[in-house]
Order: C-alpha cells, then structure tokens, then sequence
C-alpha cells in the first residue's frame, strides 16, 4: 500500500513540494546568517539559542505551509473524477490508504527537516566552533521541532480526508496558521490544544531546549487527530 501510494503521490507533486521545502529552508539559514551574522552573534544569549531559534523562526514559517499544502493535495488525485468512490468497491483497506499517506508525508518532511538543519548544523561547526556548538542540544532541537509539527500533519491530513474541495482544506489551514499568529503569545495552557501553536512553540521560545509538556501534547494530539482520521476514512466507505 505504502509504494502504491508513494508512486501516486510523486505525480500529485506531494513529495517534491516537501524535498524543496527542505532545500529552499536550508537556502534561507544560509543567506540570513551571511546577512545578519554578526547581529544574531552579538545578542546577549547563549550562541546555541541564537543559532536554533532565531533561525528557525522563518523556517518553521515555510514548513508549515508546505505541510498545508502537501495535505491539501493527498487527498485531492482521490476525490478527482471520483476516484475514491470506485476505490469504495475495491477490496482496499481506506484507514490503510490514510495510514500511508501519513507515513509517507512524516517520512519526506523528515528528510525535508535533516536538509534544513544541515545547513544550520554547518553554520554551527563553522562559525561557532567545536567549543560552543552542542551537538546534543542540536540533536534534540531537531527532534524537538519534528515532533511539534506532526499535529499540524495529522489534523491537516484528517481535514483533507474530509473536504472534497481542496480550497476548503488549504483555508482551513491558513486559518489555523493565521490564528496561532495571533494566539501564540498568550500563556494560557488551553491554546496548546491547537496544533498549530503546538508547531509554534520550538520558534518562539528563547532557548533551544525543548519543553517536555509541549512533547507531549504534541505526540496526543498527533495520535488523536491520526485515530481520528483513520475512524473517518471507514466510515465514509461503510456509508
């Protein structure tokens, strides 16, 4: 099921949105370290947490975007000319359809985030020197940015799965990015139930080190919204 959907999803384009997304992100902390080096240097904070937030910022910007859209779309060659009704007659699995498409997006995206934090890992060794840089606080910011986007992969994935019209789902998207813009400085703990602010969290924090509780409520909602999506997915071919 896995390389079935994986040679569909190359057509959609699914999979090269993510790759250029991960080379358009490295492109980005290269440039914007060459620009404001010096600046991001000369801030009073450890050169870790300047390296890793500041920079990550806009990246997290345009990975959430690419994961919109690269949701959006996985669904979209489905529902074109009412594919997925005739794939309802067939004897195929639709939670495994979704469970598929999920891997292989979290799968791409994650070589798509290896690919970003290269280039940071370089600016790392290169600039900061083997004296400073913390491989062990890179490492786990890597992760820790990874996880924090998968609710915003599930849930987008789960609305895709629900909305024929692929406009609906990136506007439900772009919703929820504009929201968590305008949430994500607010310090009640009830706002983490949005993913959106979940993924949020790594780029406007001060320091590189990850929060425990926003792991974890990410992993919850990531299964949630994954549980959920696959409910959906058999459901509508039993109706």
């Amino acid at each position: 099921m896995i390389v079935l959907e994986l040679k569909k999803e190359k057509r959609t384009g699914l999979v090269a949105i993510l790759f250029i997304t991960g080379i358009v992100g490295a492109l980005y902390v290269l440039l914007n370290y060459k620009i404001r080096g010096n600046t991001l240097l000369s801030m009073p904070l450890d050169p870790m947490d300047v390296l890793l937030t500041q920079l990550y910022g806009m990246i997290m910007v345009i990975n959430m975007f690419a994961i919109v859209i690269a949701t959006s779309i996985a669904y979209n060659m489905e529902f074109s000319g009412l594919a997925i009704k005739k794939m309802y007659v067939l004897p195929i699995s639709m939670w495994k359809v979704f469970v598929a498409k999920f891997l292989i997006i979290t799968s791409v995206f994650f070589v798509a985030i290896v690919i970003q934090n290269s280039a940071l890992m370089w600016i790392g060794i290169s600039k900061l020197g083997s004296d400073k840089f913390d491989m062990g606080v890179f490492l786990m910011f890597v992760l820790y940015s990874y996880i924090t986007s998968l609710p915003v992969i599930s849930f987008m994935l789960m609305t895709s799965s629900v909305f024929e019209s692929i406009w609906v789902t990136i506007g439900i998207g772009v919703a929820g990015f504009l929201s968590a813009v305008a949430l994500q400085g607010s310090e009640a703990k009830y706002v983490l139930c949005h993913p959106f602010i979940v993924m949020f969290k790594p780029a406007i924090a001060m320091t590189a080190k990850s929060d425990l509780v926003v792991i974890a409520i990410a992993i919850l909602e990531t299964v949630v919204f994954f549980v959920i999506g696959i409910v959906i997915a058999e459901n509508k071919k039993s109706d």
